[in-house]
């Protein structure tokens, strides 16, 4: 019972310190502080947009390397344009403020 007692508090605690440890990595992730405005800002969608870029990216390159179509690759420098003019739309109007 002792050791039962003794295992039930240290496996709470290496998990409560677990828990606490992984809620301020995502926090970090996410949340960004504007000094101008003295207030945190959700920056989740900004964050998203530069993956979706980076992937778009890695799509031209491959397709690029595998001589694909013009059509497609046209397609995927479309998309690219578009995704940096809306980081782009996201940031002016983040400085507009």
């Amino acid at each position: 019972m002792k050791n039962a007692l003794r295992t039930l508090i240290v496996g709470g605690l290496v998990a409560g310190s677990l828990a606490g440890s992984a809620g301020s990595v995502i926090a970090r992730d996410y949340w960004h502080w504007s000094q101008r405005e003295r207030r945190w800002d959700y920056r989740a969608d900004v964050r998203s947009d530069r993956r979706d870029l980076a992937q778009a990216r890695r799509q031209l390159e491959y397709d690029r390397a595998h001589h694909v179509s013009r059509r497609t690759i046209a397609r995927d420098l479309d998309r690219i344009h578009a995704i940096e003019n809306e980081l782009r739309e996201d940031r002016q109007a983040f400085y507009r403020r």
